[in-house]
């Protein structure tokens, strides 16, 4: 389509996200020839070219080593469901895009690859997909935070590696369940316990084990966390750095796209694009402290575009 087509989208693009409107309401024509390219690719395709862009984050950065965060996105829709969305999380009765997010949290917050979470998909393998990427990146990985919603045995069993030789350092907040009142009738302030769980895989039952690291907040409030580390409130105060992730998907929500499309590989390829703006601010903030909202409104895409590479 040559530069000019490109530079010319990237300036529509701009208008879209400071708008907070369509893609197809601002530049009809160019959104139909876009979404046509759009699905001539495929999902290895987006993610590939979105790696090469973390990649290079990576090194302008120049990290070395990092906690990073795994947590799940959404985009709200008021369409009728299908087996590419789940129900919302957070707006009863609506359905959304979900997405799993892989990011590094401290020393910044550095977005390192997103994946689809349809109805039929596996949360756990999605999880174990995005530790296996992880390896291949060039980065210390310290510690791997995790919200409640992935306390699940089989995710801990992986981290533990106790069929892999290794496994990851880990600190995942666990829900009030029913095993976690014993452990708080035994705490004062600070303790810690060796607990263990069982799932099914393959016709066969695996009993996985974790410390419980419990801490009192008040006479009726404790915080339960597991983990493969050394226990200690040091350790548990290093789970606030999981916010940054938080932090990081409002800001990424005001640089949605927003488009009619109904198409999955389209709607994945506007929330990567969206993660690619703002790897480009994170870039230009080492040099100049600019909001990110202003960043947007500036038509510096000519910059962006050489800076770091868009998803084609």
């Amino acid at each position: 389509m040559g530069p000019i087509w490109v530079e010319n989208l990237f300036f529509s693009l701009s208008s879209v996200v400071f708008g907070n409107t369509y893609i197809e309401t601002l530049a009809s024509s160019k959104a139909d020839t876009l979404h046509k390219e759009i699905c001539l690719c495929t999902q290895k395709l987006l993610k590939r070219n979105f790696e090469l862009s973390a990649r290079q984050t990576i090194k302008k950065l120049n990290l070395k080593h990092v906690k990073v965060a795994i947590d799940i996105t959404e985009d709200l829709f008021w369409g009728e469901g299908s087996e590419y969305t789940r129900a919302s999380a957070h707006e009863h009765q609506l359905q959304s895009w979900q997405w799993v997010t892989l990011a590094v949290v401290d020393p910044c917050y550095v977005p390192l690859m997103s994946l689809p979470y349809r109805q039929t998909d596996n949360l756990d393998e999605i999880v174990f997909d995005l530790l296996r990427y992880l390896e291949t990146l060039p980065l210390k990985i310290d510690l791997v935070l995790f919200d409640r919603g992935f306390y699940h045995w089989h995710i801990i069993d992986y981290l533990n590696g106790s069929r892999r030789g290794w496994g990851w350092p880990y600190l995942l907040l666990v829900p009030e369940n029913k095993a976690m009142p014993k452990y708080a009738e035994q705490t004062e302030d600070f303790a810690y316990f060796v607990h263990e769980g069982d799932y099914g895989k393959e016709k066969s039952t695996w009993k996985p084990k974790t410390t419980i690291l419990v801490k009192r907040v008040n006479e009726k409030t404790c915080w339960f966390f597991a983990t493969n580390q050394k226990p200690s409130i040091a350790l548990i105060a290093q789970y606030r750095k999981r916010w940054n992730i938080e932090t990081g998907f409002r800001v990424h929500d005001e640089a949605r796209i927003k488009t009619k499309s109904t198409k999955p590989i389209i709607r994945y390829f506007y929330h990567l694009l969206s993660f690619i703006y703002l790897l480009s601010w994170i870039c230009k903030k080492r040099h100049s402290e600019i909001p990110f909202k202003l960043f947007l409104w500036q038509e510096q895409f000519r910059d962006i575009i050489y800076d770091v590479k868009a998803p084609t």
